[in-house]
Parts: structure tokens; sequence; C-alpha cells
């Protein structure tokens, strides 16, 4: 089972000797066992949970998701910090995590339903009709939840970023703007998405030195999170930077950048110890964003200078651009319209000091809802999705990007579409498009990708 010491896990809270009690389900071999339990939804793993101690051990572990992963039954879920919209037409249930939230089976009961979103701990009280929440949104089944925090309702969530750890299974969130005097805060709230019940998987973790906003970052290794540049309070462009062990909860000043980078983009690779910064731009060049990058590596403790990585000197980086999960440096970068056209996403790799443009995919037609200026890239790379043909053959992993934009012919809505590549066919391509709801149309600020 990859981890889990077997020996520890009571699979039956009734007792029954000890031969039943070490079974996954009693009466079967524990390798059938595992191959039935592997392939129940996420969604469901809450319930499962309160079957027995022993599945609730077994479902709260990493590596039982490290099995999910092998057997390819992962789901992938992305998790996006969006301003939320709702409509006359959509109750908003406030009191569930994670509630599946399957808007096609749902929306004729819905429709004749009260438009007022009450605060859970405000009886009577209303919240603004636009606001930034998390959603989530199952690229496997094709649903969108929206994430509530009982309990942990004055969480900002505006223009904070959502960063995954996929290998714990949890989500960070960082920094944001105080709703009420719209400036920077240190903040930073972990939602664990196997561990703990329903209702207490978020906690509060250790703030960042610095109150910063529109910052890079990126996770370098399993569990180690940079941050850097963006600005404070009074929208000076910031050159310092800190690191987080997510696992010993503490943050760690780094040295600082050579250059202010404000509304910069983060990157990393895995199997790369480096900390990219991408662009940015000072406090008295705003809006005029760099073509150079900062790396940081953490053997020498120096920042380098990469010249030449963001040619777009009137386009911001943030959200643009997406490195692959493999020790192979090659990113995705959108490019925007030219000429009339309507853009790319193109694939880099990196030869010796240069990067090289290994392909282009055209963009499905602005008429499909993203031909607006902004759009934004996640990597949905990984194994997953039932990938796996049924004799239990490895297929060749697919790669993956979802792609969102705003705009277009479909004013003040969010086109959504999956690309799917695979690598044995060079150069087949295909786009499918993701329905988004109405309540999910807020164009995202940060997203982040988990395979569950």
């Amino acid at each position: 089972m990859g981890g889990i010491d077997r020996n520890h896990i009571d699979y039956d809270e009734g007792g029954g000797g000890r031969e039943q009690e070490q079974q996954l389900i009693p009466g079967l071999p524990d390798e059938i066992g595992m191959e039935c339990l592997v392939r129940v939804p996420y969604g469901s793993h809450s319930r499962m949970k309160s079957v027995c101690r022993g599945w609730r051990t077994l479902f709260s572990h990493p590596s039982f998701y490290e099995q999910r992963r092998k057997a390819r039954t992962a789901e992938h879920l992305v998790c996006l910090v969006q301003p939320l919209q709702f409509h006359a037409h959509l109750h908003v249930d406030v009191d569930v995590v994670l509630k599946e939230r399957d808007y096609k089976k749902r929306q004729q009961r819905q429709q004749q339903e009260d438009c007022r979103y009450h605060h859970p701990s405000q009886p009577g009280s209303l919240l603004p009709l636009y606001q930034y929440g998390l959603s989530i949104f199952n690229a496997t089944h094709q649903t969108w939840h929206q994430v509530m925090m009982p309990g942990m309702d004055s969480i900002p969530m505006m223009f904070s970023h959502c960063v995954a750890l996929p290998s714990s299974g949890k989500l960070l969130l960082l920094g944001g703007w105080d709703p009420t005097t719209l400036h920077p805060v240190p903040h930073v709230y972990v939602l664990d998405f196997i561990a703990g019940e329903c209702r207490h998987r978020w906690r509060r973790a250790a703030p960042m030195s610095v109150a910063r906003s529109f910052f890079a970052c990126a996770v370098v290794g399993r569990s180690t999170l940079y941050v850097a540049g963006g600005h404070d309070s009074q929208k000076n462009a910031l050159r310092s930077a800190e690191v987080y062990d997510a696992e010993a909860d503490q943050w760690k000043t780094l040295p600082a950048m050579s250059e202010e980078r404000d509304e910069s983009q983060g990157l990393s690779w895995e199997g790369d110890s480096r900390f990219w910064v991408v662009s940015g731009y000072s406090t008295e060049n705003q809006g005029r964003f760099r073509s150079d990058a900062e790396c940081y590596d953490a053997e020498t403790g120096c920042w380098s200078k990469v010249e030449g990585l963001w040619p777009f000197p009137s386009s911001s980086p943030r959200g643009g651009c997406v490195t692959g999960q493999s020790n192979r440096h090659q990113w995705w970068r959108l490019a925007a319209e030219e000429q009339g056209g309507i853009g790319e996403i193109r694939e880099y790799e990196r030869e010796a000091d240069r990067w090289r443009v290994v392909s282009s995919i055209p963009l499905p037609h602005p008429e499909s809802g993203i031909g607006g200026s902004s759009k934004f890239v996640i990597n949905l790379d990984g194994d997953g999705d039932g990938d796996g043909d049924g004799d239990g053959k490895k297929k060749s992993r697919r790669r993956m990007l979802m792609v969102m934009g705003s705009g277009g012919e479909r004013e003040g809505k969010v086109g959504a579409f999956i690309l799917e590549r695979n690598p044995n066919d060079e150069g087949k391509t295909k786009w499918n498009h993701v329905h988004v709801p109405p309540q999910f149309n807020g164009f995202p600020y940060s997203a982040a990708h988990l395979l569950l």
C-alpha cells in the first residue's frame, strides 16, 4: 500500500479476529479490496471515513491517493480564487464544505428560489452579489463546487494566491486584501483535502513576514513554498523574498532580488531546486513589464538574472504561463492575438541558456468565449481519469492544459476549454469545451491543481 502500516489499522471496529481486522473489505483479499476502494469517487470519501476507524485512517492517508494515481483513478481538481456572482435563480448552500453542486441536475429546482445570499453567522443579513471565493472544478466529472469555511468566514479571498502541495493534498491561500481597508494582508490558510473531517479541514498557518499582494510564488520540492516581489499597502513594488516550510510551518527571509517585481509570475520545475520570478515591473515603471527574470538557487543562496524570458512589455505574465510536471525544463505560454489572429499556446524548451519554441497550438475561436484580452492557463498534467486500459496496462500520460478566458463574443462571460495532447501522437491535439455555470463566471485571480 505504499507507506501505510497495515498492522496499525483496525479495519473492523467490532472485532472479529486478527485476520478480519487486517482486511480492507471482510471476505476479500486485500489486493481486490484496494482495487475496489481506489475507484470510489473523491466526493464520497468523507462518507467512507464514517464507516469504520480503519477506513477513516485509510482515506485520510496521502499514500492512498498515491495508489489512486498509480491506478489511474485519481480525479483532477482545479482550485480557483475568483469573484463569485450570485444570480436570482441560484440558491447558495452555505453550510457545507465541498458539497457536490451539479448545475444541470439542480437548475430547474433552483429557478424559483430566493435570490438573497445570507451570511451563515448573521441571519437576515445580505452579502454583496459580487465577492471573491474559492471554487473547485472537478475536471474528471465536470462538476463545480463552492468551498465554504464554517467558523472561518473572515478569510480574505480577494486577490489571494492559491497554491497546491500535491504530495500532501493540501491547498494554501496566501495574502489577499482586507475587504475593508483594501490593504494587503500576510495571512496564510491551509485547506486539507485528505485528512480530517469535513468541517475541520481549514486551519490558519504562520503568516508571511511581509504583507504583500500580486507577488510571485511557486512550490519547490514536496513542501517548500517561495514568494517574492509584489507590492505593499502603499503600492510600492517589492524586491523582498521569503520561503515557507509547510511541514514545520515556518517562514524564513531570503536575500532580496536585484530588481523590484510587482505583478510577476513564479515558476518551478520538478527535480530542480531553483525558484524563478518572471517579469514584473518597478514602482516607477508601473504597467511596463520587464523582459527578464530572476532565479533563486537554494544551494548557493543567490539570485541570478535571465534575459529575454518575457518579451511582452504590455502584457502581464500572471496566469499566462505554466510549467510541466517533469524534470525537463519545459513551459507553456499564452501568446496574445496578433494581427486579428485567435492567439495560441506556445511550448518552450530550454537548451543551454536559451529557450526555443517546440510547438504552437491555436486557441479555440474567439466566439467560444475566450477571445477577450484576459486569459488564464492551468496545468492538469498527471495520471488520472482512468488513463489506463482495461487489462491494467499503463498508457502514456496525457498532457492537459485548461484555458479560461473572458470577453470575446460573450461579454461578461467566462469560457473554458481543456486541451488534451497525447505525447505518442505528436501534433495531435483536442480542445474539449467546459460548461461554466453562471455563478462561476468570474475570471480567476489565481488557480492550482490537485490530483486526488
